[in-house]
């Protein structure tokens, strides 16, 4: 390793690291859980609506990236080797918000059984 580089301690990369895990728990604690709560409650749609418009963007975004695959008339690749960088990104946001919608949405049927 040369003199340049920066010597990062083991002990402060786990707590970084931690930190990432720790933020997105307490996220949802303080605003997802309590949605779900008045889901169940008081018969609040509006979890419901975010989850099915987070679904509808997602899959948009897919065929959006998915687009010049398809203007090539390659209708059955898998995944986004074949895509160039920009939408890349926009291939992996949008399953980024199909498997949260997902994820929502199973948590619904879960929070009404």
């Amino acid at each position: 390793m040369s003199d340049r580089q920066l010597r990062f301690p083991p002990d402060i990369a786990a707590l970084c690291g931690l930190y990432w895990i720790v933020l997105p728990i307490s996220v949802l604690g303080v605003f997802i859980f309590p949605a779900f709560l008045r889901a169940r409650n008081e018969g609040d749609l509006t979890i419901l609506c975010v989850a099915t418009g987070m679904g509808i963007v997602g899959v948009s975004l897919l065929f959006w990236a998915r687009l010049p695959l398809y203007r090539e008339r390659r209708f059955f690749t898998m995944g986004p080797r074949h895509l160039d960088a920009r939408h890349k990104r926009i291939y992996w946001i949008a399953w980024t918000l199909i498997l949260t919608s997902i994820g929502f949405l199973s948590l619904i049927i879960a929070a009404f059984q």
